[in-house]
Parts: C-alpha cells; structure tokens; sequence
C-alpha cells in the first residue's frame, strides 16, 4: 500500500460532502450575481484589478533580480 503525502488527509478524488459544499458555494455566487449584478461587477472587477496589480508587482520583482 503507498503511503499518503500528508497522512490523515485524503488527496485523491472528492467525497460527497466537498461536492455539496462547492454546489452550494456555486448556487450563493449565482444568487449574488442574480439580484445584485452592479455590486457583483464591482467586486469582479477590484478582485481582477487585485490581481493584476499582484502580477505586475512579481515581474518587477523578478525584473529586479535578474538586473
């Protein structure tokens, strides 16, 4: 039998109860996005902008390390 990378833990597939949660995770996103698409855009959009200010800080960083 192979030993698990963190012992206790199952890594391989899902069980039933991950999927309901992420179904339910899934269907509050979809009801956020249904009755309030405005407030939903505006979250989208800082969390992109977030990212995008994240990405261009690592590649002046790795910019600078390799000057």
């Amino acid at each position: 039998m192979a030993k698990q990378s963190i012992p206790g833990i199952q890594t391989n597939g899902g069980g039933a109860l991950k999927k309901f949660v992420g179904a339910l995770v899934a269907l509050a996103v979809l009801a956020m996005v249904v009755q309030y698409p405005n407030e939903s855009a505006v979250w989208v959009k800082g969390i992109l902008g977030g990212l995008s200010d994240l990405v261009s800080a690592l590649v002046v960083f790795l910019k600078a390390l390799t000057a």
